[in-house]
């Protein structure tokens, strides 16, 4: 009784609903309203394990010590997966159309939590990356403010050399270096302002981590590029999510398999292994992709990202 009765207390937070019936059954009382078990009483008389003593416990005994450092470290992980979705819905990048990868650039170890933040992001892979400049690059703006009084008249055209140059960094290198000429005029770092901006493909979001010494910024990076075989899959789960609320819909058992038509319109084409996918999770003893063929006038429809998609589930 003892036994069971600490277990559910301890199982509750998980699996609110089952525990609490047994809890009820054996006490009387909902187990989300009882004490969180104590653990072994410690010193006080009458306190041992032969003769419990709720009250006694809860004098002398001590929980785990508080990790502050895991603490920390999960809040980061959750500041980063909201990060990756700002990313997502910043770039139009559909949920489930997935990530080729994402790369975590400075902070603490966090390799633990790489696949769960993958699975969160809907990106095939996280990796470590120590420099943010691979996927930044240069932006050189006039500071018109500094730069009129010594290019005058020319302020304008020197202005859109720099804004325009073939080659921002290699510019860029000259002015910190004593100065550049352009057309004519010596440009000192006081003429520019810098922007880092990420390269075409790749979206970023910096967050910071707090820790009992200091601050330190941490970005995350996801290549927001798309391929073939990225399409394919993304196609496959928008699938899949139609399929299986049509199934629901029509109300057949779990392992009830049934047939599955698609006719498939302006959409990337979909490899062999992404349809024997969207057959198996939707339990479809055939699953046969039209191509060509106009879908029948009964046949269910949407469309995602400007590809049209016909089904029949049967």
């Amino acid at each position: 009784h003892e036994v069971l009765e600490t277990v559910c207390r301890l199982v509750a937070p998980v699996s609110p609903f089952m525990v609490d019936r047994i809890h009820r059954n054996l006490t009387g009382e909902s187990v989300h309203i009882a004490d969180w078990p104590m653990g072994v009483p410690g010193t006080l008389e009458g306190a041992t394990a032969d003769a419990w003593d709720d009250d006694a416990a809860r004098a002398t005994a001590r929980l785990p010590p508080q990790d502050t450092k895991l603490e920390q470290t999960m809040a980061l992980v959750r500041e980063l997966a909201e990060a990756g979705r700002r990313i997502r819905i910043d770039g139009g990048r559909r949920q489930r159309l997935p990530c080729a990868q994402g790369w975590i650039v400075a902070g603490p170890d966090l390799s633990a939590f790489h696949d769960l933040l993958a699975e969160e992001l809907n990106v095939e892979a996280i990796r470590v990356e120590t420099d943010l400049d691979r996927f930044q690059r240069i932006e050189l703006a006039p500071n018109f403010r500094a730069l009129a009084p010594k290019a005058r008249a020319e302020v304008n055209n020197v202005a859109n050399a720099i804004r325009n140059a073939e080659d921002p960094e290699a510019l860029l290198a000259s002015i910190n270096d004593g100065g550049a000429d352009v057309l004519g005029v010596l440009v000192e770092p006081s003429d520019v302002e810098v922007k880092r901006v990420e390269r075409e493909g790749f979206a970023a979001q910096t967050v910071n981590s707090e820790s009992e010494s200091d601050t330190v910024q941490v970005s995350l990076v996801l290549d927001m590029n798309d391929t073939p075989a990225l399409l394919s899959k993304g196609m496959a789960r928008d699938i899949v999510r139609r399929v299986q609320a049509k199934r629901k819909a029509l109300d057949l058992d779990i392992e009830a398999t049934v047939d599955l038509e698609l006719w498939l319109s302006n959409a990337p084409p979909m490899n062999a292994d992404d349809v024997q996918w969207v057959a198996t999770e939707t339990r479809a003893a055939a699953c046969v992709v039209h191509d060509t063929e106009e879908a029948p006038a009964h046949a269910e429809h949407f469309e995602v990202d400007g590809a049209s998609v016909h089904f029949i589930v049967s």
